[in-house]
């Protein structure tokens, strides 16, 4: 009798034991991320639609946890950049190849699409990761109001305590440009 009481305790035991592993086992595998969590923050490019975007139009977004600045460039604006790009030309000159469409023939689609479309993280370098201002600043580009450091329309660092530049992404505009896909895992993510 002595046997039979101490077996049905070892069966009684295991049983529990594997009922405890179990529920153990499902208890921790229910607090890792679902599979939608892990694709929406895995490294992989943020995608943007702008067909609806106006000239002169500009918009802070966040994308994929990061924020990320997206300026669409008028006519005016294009050729101030290019005047800042390259100031042995004249602003009027820019303006007269921009409107008669000479620059993009000469640039080609994909770069003049660049022009028109620039995007750049406005997390300020100058030390204290402020989200600058756009069309702000000296330069009419980019104005951080917590160090007062001024960048020009291609975030290039031009006035105030800082040299470095605004970090620009990697991106690519479609054909129509009517969407934007932009590698976000290089840049800088807010605290």
């Amino acid at each position: 009798m002595k046997k039979k009481g101490v077996f049905l305790y070892r069966v009684t035991a295991v049983w529990a034991l594997l009922t405890a592993a179990t529920g153990l086992y499902f208890l921790f595998s229910s607090t890792r991320p679902t599979a939608d969590v892990v694709a929406y923050y895995k490294n992989s490019p943020g995608t943007v639609q702008v067909k609806s975007w106006a000239p002169g139009d500009a918009r802070l977004l966040n994308i994929k946890g990061r924020p990320v600045l997206i300026w669409r460039r008028n006519l005016a604006e294009m050729a101030t950049a290019m005047h800042q790009f390259d100031p042995s030309i004249a602003l009027e000159e820019w303006s007269e190849v921009l409107s008669n469409g000479a620059l993009e023939q000469e640039l080609g689609p994909e770069r003049f699409a660049r022009l028109v479309w620039f995007v750049v993280s406005p997390i300020s370098t100058a030390g204290l990761e402020c989200i600058v201002l756009t069309k702000a600043g000296d330069f009419d580009g980019y104005f951080d109001p917590c160090r007062g450091a001024h960048y020009d329309m291609w975030g290039r660092s031009r006035k105030g305590p800082t040299n470095e530049n605004l970090k620009v992404p990697r991106y690519k505009i479609d054909e129509q440009a009517q969407i934007i896909v932009i590698d976000v895992s290089r840049l800088p993510s807010p605290r």
